[in-house]
């Protein structure tokens, strides 16, 4: 299983870089022959990035090698890799 003081740090990061709130995080594990996980961050985007986010991906439900899904206010995403994530919220930053 990934490191968990790894995805401290990586929250860290993210909720101040991007002013939002990680509300549930933890690796999914999706290859058990090869011991492979992918990162699942479920974050509240503030007003502002959330309607930029919801305007520019409209009907869509992944890009830039992340996928994602809405729940009421906040968004789950799921990305191989976390940097993909910041890659993705760059785009409305």
């Amino acid at each position: 299983m990934p490191e968990s003081g790894a995805l401290k740090g990586f929250i860290e990061l993210i909720e101040k870089r991007y002013d939002l709130k990680v509300v549930d995080s933890q690796y999914v594990l999706v290859d058990e022959k090869f011991d492979i996980y992918n990162l699942m961050l479920e974050v509240k985007l503030n007003s502002e990035m959330a309607t930029r986010f919801y305007e520019k991906y409209q009907g869509k439900t992944s890009a830039m090698h992340v996928v994602w899904s809405y729940f009421q206010d906040k968004i789950r995403f799921h990305a191989e890799k976390g940097n993909n994530i910041l890659l993705l919220l760059d785009t409305v930053k």
